[in-house]
C-alpha cells in the first residue's frame, strides 16, 4: 500500500506542469444529489473519467482540442450529450444532471461488439449486473451473486461448501459429452472456471460422487468488480470464437479516476447454520433381535439380514424367526436408544471478509489497488475456505494517440474439505446410510472411536482424524495498448494471462477399529496431487468508424486472436502408514502407479465484422469469424461461423416522436439476430488420435491401444441460434420491459458409438446427435415510486426452457448417461437428461396397485412394480389383474426446470435502504437418493410408518428392492422452489466529519427461507457439480446453509 500513497502525492505534482484543456464539473440525478461513479467519456476520442463520492469529475483533452462532445452515463439512468467549447478557455465548468431511465437503451457495452458500443444498436439480448449488485448479496461467490439477476440463465449452487461450486447455463445444454459453461473473461483475460479433482484420487474405490465442491472463479474478489455483462448465445462468437458458444460472462473490475486518492475499507462477519433438518425415527423399537444389525454386502445397496441372533439367544428362543437368508422379514421389535446425527456433524459456522483499497491519479495516470481476506467456516465441522488476494490497476495516456492499461491480480486461495456425495466416507451419506441406533460418539478406553456397523465408518471418525485441503496460488494478469493513429481508426493489443497452481492433499489415518474392506484403506492413506494450468490470450483489433453521409455510421472492425491452454497433472498415492505422520513419507507401501498428464491445445481465430447505423434508428451487423483448433485433424480443423444482427428502434422516427403515444410510450425497440458457434468442450486435446498406454511385457516395456479408437475426422459440434426480441419504456422510462424469443438447433454433437470387436476397438467418438433449445426470457424493471425522500425499485424475472433430444445418433433410442440404481438418460424425443426407471404399478385411478404378499402373520397388501413389455412400454396383467412380465421402465421426471423467475424490490427512505430478492425456479425433478436410502435402514420417515405399524410389514422392503425390483419412481421428487435468496438492511451515515466521507452499515441475509415440498435438505443441489448432463442428483450432499451478515462500509 505505501507504494500507492506514494504514487498518489506524486501524480497532482506531474499533472500541474501540463497545459491542456480540462472540463470539470458535478454529476446529479434528477433531485440534484451526487452520483457517484458516473462515466464521463469523449465521443470519438480516447479519454473518460468516473465522479467522485460527491458527484465531481475533471476530464483532460487532447492538446489542441477546440470543441467536444462530452457523454455522461449512469446506471438506471439515461446517457446525455454535451458539447464543450474551448475557444475561450482551456478550462470548462459543464454540470449535467441526469434522468431515470430503467429501459437503458442508450447504456454503452463492451461484450460481444469489441468496442463500446449504446444497448440500442444491438441486435441480441445482453443483461448487465452492477456492483452494487454483486456486493450487496451476503456471498463471497462472483456466480453465486448472480443468482435471480440475469435473464435467460439458470444459476445452480451446487453444494453448500464454504467454497461451494456454482454452475451457469445460458438458454440450457447445448452439449453432452463437453461444458455447457460459458466463457469467462476478466478485463480482457479468458480465465479459467473448471472444478478439478486433486482429492479424490481414489474415487473409483470410494465412490463416484464426491465433489471437490469448488470452481475457479471463486479466486476472484466480488468487491473488485465494477460491472458484469452476459451475453447468452451465439451472438458472441463472432468476437470470441468458439469458447464463447455457450455464451459469455465478462467480469470489468474497478478503476482508478482523476482526483485525490479515495480510499475504502469493508469489513464484514457473518454466521452461517444448516436451513432444514431431514426427519428420522425417533422411534424407540427396532425390527429384529439384539445383536442383529443391518450389513452392507458386496454389492451397492443395502440387503435386509433376516436372522443374525447369538447363539445364546437361540438357543433360549428355538424356532423363532427365519434362519435363511432372503426369508420372511423378522416381525419382531426390541428396545433401543435413537440419535440425531446431524447433532454430530453440522455446526454453526462463522466467516469474515475484509477488503482495502485505494484509488486516485491525474488526466493521465490513473490506479486502483486492494488487498483483501476472507474466510468461511462450513456448516460441516472442521471445514473452511479461506482467501488472500492483491490486485493493481494502472491506466497510463502515453501520448495523446495512445493508452496503455496493466493489470495485475494475485490470489491464495485454500480450503479444508471432507468427502461428500457417493463417498464411502462422506459423514453425510454414511449418517444416511446406518441405522440411527448407533452412539457415534462412544470411545474405547484409549480414546478411540468406536464403528458404527461393522463395516461401516463412523463419521466423526472422518471429521476428526481426516486432513484433506486444497490450495490455490493464481496469477491473473493483462497488458492492454490501444493506439488512435488517424481519426475514427482504433488499434487494440491485449495480452492476457491466468497461471495458477492448485495442489491437493489428502490425509487418511489408520482406522482403530476392523470390519472396513481392504479397498477403503483402514491401514491408512494418503495422496498428493498438482494441477498446473497454464492459458495465454492474445488479440488484435482494429476498429474503424466513419459517417459515410450525414445518415449513415459505419464500423468496420477486424481482428486475431491466438489462445493458448496447457494443463499438467501428477499425483501419487500410498497405504499403510506410519504412526503420527501425515506426509507420503509415512506411506511403507507406495503405489505403482501414480498419474501424471499433460494436455495442450490452441485455437487461432480471425474475424471481420461490418456495422452500419442508419440515421440513429436502423442497425445492421454482419460478421464472420475462422477458428482453427488443434484438437481436430487437418481437414476439419478450420471452421467458419457467420453472424447477422439488426435493430429497428422506431421511437427515433419522426411519426413516433409527433405522435401522441410517445407522451407514455417512450422507447420501442426491435431485435433480430442469428449467429453460428462450435463447441471445442465434446473432447480432450488428443481424442482424435488412438491413445497408448505403457505395458510392461516378458520383462520388457511395450505399448496398447486403448479401447476408444481416434477419429481424425471428427469436427466440432455445430450450434445455430436465431433469436427475435424487443425493448420498452413507458411512463417517461420509468417502465422498462424486454422481451427475447431464441431457438438453438445443435447439431453434430460428439458421442461414442460402440464397435464389434472385429474392428480392434470397443468404440468410437463420432459426430452423431443432435438437440434443441428453446425459450422465452422476460426482464421487466419499474421505478414505482421516487422522490427526493423515499424510491422504490422493481426488477421481474421471467425465463423458460425447453430442451429436446432430437437424434442421439448410432441406431439407438437413447444411452444411459449415469446408472446405479437408477439412470439418467438423453433419450429422442425428450429433454436431455431424465430420469428413466421403474414406476409404481398403479390402478386406472391412479391408486397404487397392491399385491397381497404372505407372512407368518398373515397376508399383506403391498406395493410393486409395473410389469409388461419394456421396448415396447406396453402394461400387462394376469388373470387376477396383477402385473405381469418384465419391469417396465419409464419416464420417471425431468431435472430441467419449466421456468426460472425472480422479483427484486429496493426500497430507499432517505438514508435507510431495504432490499428483497425472491428467487424462483419450477417444474424440475430431483433424484432423492437420501429419502430411500434412509428409509432403507430403518431409520427414515417411511420406515419410521412401518415400525409403528401405520404401513404393513415389508413396505419399505417392497420399494427398496428386497422384495422385487426396486421401485425407482419412490426416489423421485418435486423441486420445484420460490427461495428468499438476499434480504438486506442498510444505512448510509454519509459523511462525518473529516474522517469518513462516506459510511454505510449494512444487514443482510441470504437463504433465508425456501418455499418448497422436497424432502430433502434443500432441491437447489447436484452431486454431479458442474456437469452438462447429471442434474438434480442429491445424494450427501452439503445442503445450502442459511447465512446472515453484518458490514460496513468506509470511505476516506
Amino acid at each position: 500500500m505505501l507504494f500507492f500513497v506514494v504514487l498518489a502525492c506524486m501524480l497532482p505534482v506531474l499533472a500541474a506542469a501540463q497545459n491542456i484543456p480540462v472540463v470539470s464539473g458535478t454529476v446529479t440525478d434528477d433531485f440534484g444529489d451526487p452520483l457517484i461513479g458516473a462515466a464521463v467519456t469523449v465521443k470519438g476520442g480516447i479519454s473518460g473519467t468516473v465522479t467522485d463520492l460527491d458527484g465531481n469529475y475533471s476530464l483532460a483533452l487532447e492538446s489542441g482540442t477546440t470543441t467536444a462532445k462530452l457523454t455522461f452515463s449512469y446506471l438506471s439512468f439515461s446517457t446525455q450529450t454535451q458539447t464543450v467549447d474551448f475557444s475561450s478557455s482551456n478550462l470548462v465548468q459543464l454540470d449535467v444532471q441526469l434522468q431515470p431511465d430503467v429501459a437503458q437503451l442508450d447504456e454503452v457495452v463492451v461484450t460481444g461488439v469489441s468496442s463500446a458500443t449504446s444497448r440500442k444498436q444491438l441486435g441480441n439480448a445482453i443483461s448487465t449486473v452492477g456492483a452494487d449488485d454483486i456486493n450487496n448479496t451476503g456471498t463471497g461467490n462472483v456466480l453465486g451473486a448472480l443468482s435471480g439477476k440475469v435473464m435467460g440463465a439458470l444459476i445452480t449452487q451446487n453444494s453448500g461448501d464454504p467454497a461451494g461450486g456454482v454452475s451457469i447455463r445460458l438458454r440450457g445444454a447445448s452439449t453432452i459429452n463437453g461444458s455447457s459453461d460459458p466463457l469467462y473473461i476478466v478485463d480482457g483475460v479468458i480465465v479459467d472456471n473448471s472444478s478439478q479433482n486433486v482429492i479424490n484420487l481414489n474415487a473409483d474405490a470410494q465412490g463416484t460422487g464426491f465433489q471437490a465442491g469448488q470452481n475457479r472463479l471463486v479466486d476472484i474478489n466480488p468487491n473488485d468488480i465494477e460491472r458484469i455483462e452476459i451475453i447468452n448465445g451465439a451472438a458472441a462468437a463472432a468476437i470470441y470464437g468458439s469458447l464463447a458458444s455457450n455464451g459469455v460472462v465478462q467480469i470489468f473490475t474497478k478503476k482508478g479516476a482523476a482526483g485525490k486518492p479515495k480510499i475504502n475499507f469493508s469489513t464484514s462477519v457473518s454466521i452461517s447454520e444448516l436451513r432444514k433438518r431431514l426427519e428420522f425415527t425417533d422411534y424407540g423399537q427396532r425390527f429384529g433381535y439384539p445383536g442383529s444389525p443391518r450389513l452392507f454386502t458386496a454389492g451397492d445397496r443395502l440387503t435386509m439380514i433376516a436372522d443374525l441372533r447369538s447363539a445364546a439367544d437361540k438357543a433360549e428362543n428355538p424356532g423363532t424367526g427365519p434362519s435363511a437368508l432372503g426369508g420372511a422379514l423378522v416381525e419382531n421389535q426390541y428396545p433401543v436408544s435413537r440419535y440425531d446425527y446431524q447433532d454430530n456433524i453440522f455446526e454453526t459456522a462463522m466467516g469474515t471478509d475484509n477488503h482495502l483499497s485505494i484509488s486516485g491519479g491525474t488526466e493521465t495516470t490513473k490506479y486502483y489497488g486492494s488487498i483483501s481476506y476472507s474466510k468461511n467456516e462450513g456448516i460441516i465441522k472442521n471445514t473452511d475456505f479461506q482467501r488472500y488476494g492483491a490486485k493493481l490497476r494502472v491506466d497510463q495516456d502515453l501520448a495523446s494517440w495512445a493508452k496503455m492499461s496493466v493489470g495485475l491480480n494475485y490470489t491464495n486461495s485454500s480450503s479444508q474439505d471432507m468427502p461428500n456425495g457417493n463417498n464411502f466416507f462422506s459423514p453425510i451419506s454414511t449418517m444416511i446410510i446406518i441405522d440411527n441406533v448407533w452412539d457415534v460418539t462412544e470411545r474405547d478406553e484409549v480414546g478411540n472411536l468406536l464403528h458404527v456397523e461393522p463395516v461401516r465408518m463412523n463419521p466423526l471418525s472422518v471429521i476428526e482424524g481426516f486432513d484433506i485441503t486444497q490450495n490455490t496460488n493464481r496469477f491473473i494478469g493483462d497488458l492492454q495498448f490501444s493506439l488512435f493513429p488517424v481519426k475514427g481508426l482504433t488499434l487494440k493489443y491485449i495480452l492476457g494471462l491466468d497461471v495458477y497452481n492448485l495442489r491437493g492433499n489428502t490425509y487418511q489415518p489408520r482406522i482403530p477399529y476392523t470390519g472396513v474392506s481392504a479397498a477403503f484403506f483402514p491401514d491408512g492413506y494418503v495422496a498428493i496431487a498438482n494441477s498446473n494450468i497454464f492459458k495465454v490470450n492474445n488479440d488484435f483489433t482494429a476498429n474503424y468508424s466513419a459517417n459515410l453521409t450525414d445518415k449513415i455510421e459505419s464500423t468496420t472492425t477486424a481482428g486475431v486472436s491466438v489462445w493458448y491452454d496447457r494443463s499438467d497433472f501428477s499425483s501419487a498415492e500410498g497405504r499403510d502408514l506410519a504412526p503420527f505422520v501425515t506426509t507420503l513419507a509415512a506411506a511403507t507401501n507406495l503405489f505403482t502407479n501414480p498419474r501424471e498428464s499433460v494436455a495442450e491445445a490452441t485455437i487461432n481465430g480471425y474475424f471481420l465484422q461490418q456495422s452500419f447505423g442508419f440515421n440513429d434508428f436502423l442497425f445492421l451487423t454482419l460478421a464472420g469469424r475462422i477458428d482453427g483448433s488443434s484438437r481436430f485433424g487437418e481437414n476439419e480443423r478450420n471452421q467458419f461461423y457467420p453472424k447477422a444482427s439488426a435493430s429497428l428502434v422506431l421511437s427515433e422516427l419522426d411519426f413516433w416522436k409527433n405522435a401522441s403515444i410517445s407522451n407514455n410510450w417512450n422507447t420501442l425497440k426491435l431485435r433480430f439476430s442469428y449467429g453460428q458457434a462450435g463447441n471445442l468442450t465434446g473432447i480432450g486435446a488428443f481424442s482424435r488420435f488412438t491413445n497408448y498406454s505403457t505395458l510392461g511385457y516378458l520383462g520388457r516395456s511395450a505399448i496398447v491401444p486403448s479401447a476408444a479408437l481416434g477419429n481424425p475426422g471428427i469436427r466440432p459440434e455445430q450450434q445455430t441460434e436465431t433469436e427475435f426480441g424487443a425493448d420498452l419504456s413507458f411512463l417517461k422510462n420509468r417502465l422498462g420491459l424486454s422481451v427475447t424469443f431464441y431457438q438453438q438447433d445443435i447439431t453434430d454433437l460428439l458421442l461414442n458409438r460402440n464397435l464389434s470387436p472385429s474392428s480392434g476397438g470397443a468404440s468410437i467418438i463420432e459426430n452423431i446427435g443432435s438437440m434443441t433449445n428453446r425459450g422465452l426470457e422476460l426482464m421487466l424493471n419499474a421505478n414505482p415510486v421516487r422522490t427526493k425522500a423515499f424510491n422504490w425499485d422493481v426488477s421481474v424475472a421471467f425465463n423458460t426452457f425447453k430442451n429436446e433430444v432430437n437424434d442421439i445418433g448410432g441406431g439407438r433410442a437413447g444411452i444411459t448417461l449415469r446408472g446405479g440404481g437408477g439412470t439418467q438418460s438423453a433419450i429422442d424425443g425428450q429433454p436431455l437428461g431424465v430420469f428413466f426407471g421403474v414406476q409404481y404399478a398403479r390402478n386406472p385411478d391412479g391408486t397404487l396397485l397392491l399385491r397381497p404378499v404372505s407372512t407368518p402373520n398373515g397376508t399383506v397388501m403391498l406395493p410393486q412394480v409395473a410389469r409388461g413389455d419394456d421396448v415396447t412400454g406396453e402394461l400387462q396383467f394376469d388373470a387376477d389383474g396383477q402385473p405381469s412380465g418384465t419391469p417396465v421402465r419409464t419416464i420417471l421426471g425431468d431435472p430441467n426446470p419449466d421456468w426460472t423467475g425472480s422479483l427484486l424490490n429496493e426500497f430507499r427512505y432517505k438514508r435507510f435502504g431495504v432490499r428483497v430478492l425472491f428467487d424462483a425456479v419450477w417444474g424440475f425433478d430431483v433424484w432423492n437418493w437420501n429419502k430411500i436410502t434412509s428409509n432403507n435402514v430403518g431409520a427414515g420417515p417411511l420406515a419410521d410408518q412401518e415400525l409403528r405399524g401405520e404401513v404393513p410389514r415389508g413396505w419399505v422392503a417392497a420399494i427398496g428392492g428386497f422384495i422385487g425390483p426396486r421401485i425407482q419412481e419412490e426416489h423421485v421428487e418435486d423441486g420445484s422452489f420460490v427461495k428468499l435468496r438476499e434480504l438486506g438492511f442498510s444505512y448510509n451515515a454519509g459523511k462525518i466529519g473529516n474522517v469518513f466521507s462516506d459510511l454505510t452499515i449494512q444487514l443482510l441475509g441470504r437463504n433465508l427461507v425456501s418455499f418448497d415440498d422436497y424432502t430433502g435438505y434443500d432441491p437447489e443441489t447436484n452431486s454431479a457439480g458442474q456437469s452438462s448432463v447429471v442434474r438434480g442428483d442429491d445424494f450427501g450432499n452439503v445442503p445450502i446453509p442459511r447465512t446472515i451478515q453484518i458490514g460496513l462500509n468506509a470511505s476516506f
